[in-house]
C-alpha cells in the first residue's frame, strides 16, 4: 500500500534560541534614555518660561552700548578734560613716545669681577683615549666643539673632554642645557679665576 507523505509531516519544535528572535522587547536602557531626554526638555521649557530676562536688564545693556558708541574717539580728535567724566581716557601711545627714563650711571657700570673669571665644562674623563675621542665626536654631532686634554694624576693618565673656555656663566649654562637635551647629562661647569 502507498504511503501519503504529504499528510504525515512531522512538526518539529523550534529550539529556544530561535523562538526568542521573533519577539523584540524594548530594552531598559532605551526607555531610561528616552525618559531622561523628555525630562530634560520639560526642564528647559520651565526654565525659559519662568526665568525670562526682564526688560530692565535689556534696556540697561542697550544704553551702555549707546554710550560706548558715543564716547569712542578717532586719533585726530583732541580730548577735552571733563570733570564729570568718571573714567579718564589715556592716550598711551603718546605718553610712551613722550616719556623719558633716566638710568643712574652707577647702574650702567659692570661689576668689577665680571671679566675676572672664565668657565669651562668637562663632560667626561676616560683612561682610554679612544673613548674620549668617541665622546668628542658625539658632542660634535650635537653642534659643539670640544677638546681632549691629557691629564697626569697620581692614579695615572686620564683623557678629559672639555668645552670652553666661556667668558660668561650664562653662555656655559645655555650650552650645558642644550647638551642635556641631547642626552649629555654629565657636563659640569667649572669657574676659574683669570690672573
Amino acid at each position: 500500500m502507498a504511503k501519503d507523505y504529504a499528510k504525515n509531516k512531522k512538526k518539529t519544535k523550534k529550539s529556544g534560541a530561535s523562538r526568542g528572535k521573533n519577539k523584540s522587547p524594548v530594552s531598559g536602557k532605551l526607555i531610561f534614555s528616552a525618559l531622561v531626554l523628555v525630562g530634560g526638555l520639560i526642564a528647559l521649557l520651565i526654565y525659559l518660561q519662568w526665568f525670562k530676562p526682564t526688560t530692565d536688564i535689556l534696556a540697561k545693556k542697550t544704553t551702555v552700548q549707546q554710550t560706548v558708541k558715543k564716547t569712542t574717539l578717532t586719533p585726530e580728535k583732541k580730548l577735552e578734560k571733563d570733570p564729570d567724566e568718571a573714567v579718564p581716557f589715556y592716550q598711551t601711545h603718546e605718553e610712551i613716545i613722550n616719556k623719558t627714563v633716566e638710568i643712574p650711571a652707577d647702574d650702567l657700570v659692570l661689576p668689577e669681577d665680571e671679566h675676572k673669571y672664565s668657565y669651562s665644562m668637562p663632560c667626561g674623563s676616560f683612561r682610554d683615549n679612544s673613548r674620549a675621542d668617541e665622546l668628542k665626536a658625539q658632542i660634535a654631532f650635537a653642534g659643539y666643539e670640544s677638546i681632549v686634554k691629557k691629564i697626569n694624576v697620581k692614579s695615572g693618565i686620564w683623557y678629559r673632554v672639555l668645552l670652553g673656555p666661556f667668558k660668561s656663566k650664562r653662555k656655559a649654562e645655555s650650552i650645558r642645557h642644550r647638551l642635556q637635551d641631547n642626552g649629555f647629562n654629565n657636563c659640569k661647569i667649572w669657574k676659574k679665576k683669570i690672573s
